[in-house]
């Protein structure tokens, strides 16, 4: 798909975008979500983010999925028992529940709660926020994980989650195309559309967030797991050197440094500075459910990243850390103004 054939929206409403820190940290066999394996990256760490969007016509709030349950270790036994055998590192500091009240934030003022996508580390624990608070899921998860637990041995959370909430399952029968994906203009002026972006888990969703006028972000969830699975590209080449702050090296480190040093490590290297790193894994252990189709909603992301006005953010990169303000300190809607864009794109690389 070519840059030409990403179709942004024109005019709308804009939103009040924050980045929230859930303080779960994750240690996760890269083999388990990329391929090839690359020497020396064998395990993956991630921080995990989820945003608060603040409609400013209406000053409706939501949310773009909720972390992980502090005690992780009562997740529905099935669960438990998958991070126990295949996630050799889990930290969970406090739920999301907790870090929005300790920002001031109101619980009952907010609307609802976009999940990505049924995964611990994304699904959290609803039952922390007020009934109040409808669930917005994707395709296919009312069949596959309704009730909860025990009704359904596959629920990602107990029925007390969904006790007395509404969970409403988007549909894009009658979608738009926004940004080469199936959209449904959520809050109906431009300001937030949600993306069908299948591939990772069943009923995967992403979100465009408008954050001014013609600046979009990106809220990828877990399309990839790596800024190394959607660049670099033909249309986002490598540079032949970055900066030191471009490749987040020490203050003390060079000024410049050749880009030859990260084509080491390429599985192309003659091709690097124009071809990802990586793809979801295909495994039989993947996380991926559907590996192929992931690939698609990633060389999608791929032609959006390439565009100026677009900011993507995944839900595990590290390189946010010490890059983005934090809720509740501030938003990062000057993102484009301010250059975070450019000084997150190749942060990967470290």
């Amino acid at each position: 798909m070519s840059i030409q054939s990403i179709n942004l929206p024109g005019d709308g409403a804009t939103c009040t975008l924050s980045v929230i820190d859930t303080t779960c940290y994750l240690t996760v066999p890269a083999d388990t979500l990329v391929e090839p394996a690359i020497p020396g990256h064998e395990l993956m760490n991630f921080p995990t983010f989820s945003f608060l969007i603040q409609h400013e016509t209406s000053g409706k709030q939501l949310l773009f999925d909720l972390g992980c349950r502090k005690d992780f270790w009562n997740l529905p036994e099935p669960i438990a028992k998958t991070i126990n055998q295949r996630v050799p590192g889990i930290r969970v500091n406090n739920s999301v529940a907790d870090i929005l009240q300790a920002g001031g934030l109101d619980l009952s003022k907010i609307e609802a709660a976009i999940i990505s996508h049924h995964h611990y580390d994304h699904f959290g624990d609803p039952s922390t926020f007020p009934e109040s608070m409808d669930l917005i899921v994707g395709p296919g998860f009312s069949k596959h994980f309704l009730p909860g637990y025990p009704g359904n041995p596959n629920s990602p959370a107990h029925e007390s989650a969904f006790k007395h909430r509404d969970v409403k399952e988007i549909s894009f029968d009658q979608s738009l195309e926004v940004a080469g994906y199936q959209a449904i203009d959520y809050l109906g002026d431009g300001s937030l559309y949600l993306l069908d972006t299948p591939g990772h888990a069943i009923g995967h969703l992403s979100a465009l967030v408008r954050t001014t006028e013609d600046t979009f972000v990106f809220l990828g969830g877990d399309i990839c797991h790596f800024g190394g699975a959607f660049r670099p590209t033909d249309k986002t080449p490598m540079p032949a050197q970055f900066t030191r702050e471009e490749v987040a090296l020490s203050p003390s480190g060079p000024e410049h440094v050749s880009c030859m040093q990260y084509l080491i490590c390429h599985p192309n290297p003659e091709k690097g500075r124009s071809t990802p790193y990586y793809k979801p894994c295909s495994r039989a252990d993947s996380w991926y459910v559907d590996p192929p189709q992931a690939q698609e909603s990633v060389d999608t992301l791929m032609s959006l990243d390439a565009i100026d006005k677009v900011m993507v953010l995944i839900a595990h990169d590290p390189s946010v850390v010490g890059v983005l303000p934090l809720f509740p300190k501030a938003s990062i809607n000057d993102w484009h103004q301010v250059g975070w864009k450019k000084l997150l794109r190749w942060r990967f690389l470290d």
